[in-house]
């Protein structure tokens, strides 16, 4: 699994080996993802991978943090990639997921919102 990317961190690179990768986002479960997205530009030919959206949004932990699945990608060739994000203040996570506990609690602070890839 890569280091944790901050959503606000565009142009960072990463490798990634041929695979279907889980995208999670950490911090909280309690997650809208609105119209947030992200790009992944092959370095060395341009092809542009686009992020699938998921049904099923596990949770999970990662890096002792709280996480849940909010994408997919598939990765047919392998290669370096760098990653271009968009609309990252549509994201916002709450630690918790349960309804009563959401109502009082305060979303996390979006530049500091961070992402996996693995």
């Amino acid at each position: 699994m890569n280091s944790p990317i901050n959503i606000h961190s565009s142009n960072k690179k990463i490798e990634l080996p041929v695979g279907i990768y889980s995208v999670k986002v950490l911090g909280g479960w309690g997650v809208e993802v609105g119209d947030f997205s992200f790009d992944l530009k092959n370095a060395d030919n341009g092809e542009i991978i686009k992020p699938k959206g998921t049904q099923w949004r596990i949770q999970s932990f990662a890096f002792k943090k709280r996480a849940k699945k909010i994408f997919t990608l598939d990765i047919g060739k392998r290669g370096n990639f760098v990653i271009e994000f968009k609309n990252q203040s549509d994201l916002k996570v709450k630690r918790s997921n349960l309804f009563l506990t959401r109502l009082f609690e305060s979303e996390l602070p979006n530049e500091n919102l961070e992402i996996c890839i693995g």
